[in-house]
């Protein structure tokens, strides 16, 4: 009887509690980053910005949270993933701009999505 309880009930329960532990870490900026700056698209009019003297990389879309970890991560931890996720992305195809155009409303997750740039900002602020 009491390896039947072990097997049916102390380990899966462990296995579940690694589960949830290991779904609540947030996203990090990778360390190799180069610095990237966001835009929202409430703060400039790309329309009317220097975007002319960009080169065009692509969108990216980010996220942060789960339908099995949103419960156990604040929404300011859920954001910061998503800012991270987008920095990672960014950073790793070239770009040091982001414009985010939208950001989609999820219960469980925080998502954005953007159109990255390479405009030599970090060259430019000296």
């Amino acid at each position: 009887m009491r390896s039947s309880y072990k097997k049916y009930f102390v380990v899966p329960a462990y296995l579940f509690m690694t589960f949830i532990v290991s779904a609540c870490t947030v996203m990090q900026p990778h360390p190799d980053n180069k610095p990237v700056r966001l835009f929202f698209y409430n703060e400039i009019n790309i329309a009317n910005s220097n975007v002319a003297d960009c080169k065009y990389l692509g969108m990216i879309v980010s996220s942060q949270g789960h339908w099995y970890d949103y419960l156990f991560i604040s929404n300011t931890n859920l954001t910061y993933g998503a800012i991270n996720d987008m920095k990672n992305k960014a950073s790793k195809i070239g770009a040091d701009a982001v414009y985010i155009n939208n950001n989609i409303d999820f219960v469980t997750s925080v998502t954005w999505v953007g159109q990255a740039y390479n405009c030599d900002i970090n060259k430019n602020q000296h």
